[in-house]
């Protein structure tokens, strides 16, 4: 269930990332996706889209790493994934 939520959470945060950067109210603070939205705003959107359908289809195809620390590291990312994304939307509806 946690994958299908990073897979949302994903698609969220580019959808954010992109109204925050373009309307100069936010910047992406991680600097590969940085140097990948500055360069080509194409090539991000499609590298969040990808890593988001490879999310989903672990699940759909049962591939989803059972071990203790691969679902930590999920539990993890989830948690700092809402963050964020609960970031975005603050500075966002703030600035408004």
């Amino acid at each position: 269930m946690l994958f299908y939520y990073l897979a949302l959470l994903n698609l969220a945060d580019a959808a954010l990332t992109v109204a925050g950067v373009e309307s100069s109210r936010i910047t992406e603070a991680n600097p590969l996706m940085e140097t990948l939205y500055v360069n080509d705003i194409g090539l991000f959107l499609a590298l969040k889209v990808l890593l988001s359908v490879a999310l989903v289809l672990f699940v759909l195809y049962k591939k989803v790493p059972q071990s203790k620390f691969v679902k930590g590291l999920t539990m993890l990312a989830a948690v700092s994934y809402t963050t964020v994304i609960g970031l975005h939307s603050l500075w966002l509806v703030q600035l408004a």
